[in-house]
């Protein structure tokens, strides 16, 4: 009897479960990124953060192969935490020349009227800096932060 069970429930629920319901940017083509907002100051330890995140962003919406410009899809970066290695721990050499940071956040995406599409939490500790890319258009360019990487996840999971 156990098994019955077992099969109708996989049976009733294969379909829900196994189809692809539309994401949120399924039919979208143009994504516009708006400024990094940053609720607590305090808790961001680099002036250029908010710049530096709302880049990565940029490149990770081109990389997931929409456009960027003017467009009613809106999607930022809610910064709540911004952290870098210490400077002693960077002149030892430990990390090879790369800067290590950790980065707290969300990714919101909004339609036109401000409603909240979706929101993903966004934790990394690793590169936020850019580093030369392979190519020089940007189909041959692959992410080169651990962060534009993560984002960039992200957005494909929303399609």
């Amino acid at each position: 009897m156990r098994i019955f069970l077992i099969f109708f429930f996989i049976t009733a629920t294969a379909p829900a479960a196994f189809s692809s319901p539309g994401g949120v940017l399924e039919k979208v083509t143009k994504i516009q990124v708006d400024p990094t907002v940053v609720e607590q100051p305090e808790k961001v330890d680099d002036s250029i953060a908010a710049n530096l995140v709302r880049f990565n962003l940029r490149a990770a919406v081109k990389d997931a192969h929409f456009e960027e410009g003017d467009s009613p899809i809106r999607a930022f970066i809610v910064l709540d935490d911004f952290s870098s290695e210490s400077r002693a721990r960077r002149l030892v050499g430990l990390n090879s020349g790369r800067s290590i940071n950790t980065v707290d956040g969300r990714l919101v995406i909004q339609d036109f009227s401000g409603k909240e599409l979706a929101s993903v939490r966004i934790h990394v500790r690793g590169t936020v800096a850019f580093s030369p890319g392979e190519g020089n258009s940007a189909q041959d360019r692959h992410a080169t932060s651990d962060f534009e990487q993560r984002l960039l996840q992200e957005i494909e999971r929303l399609k």
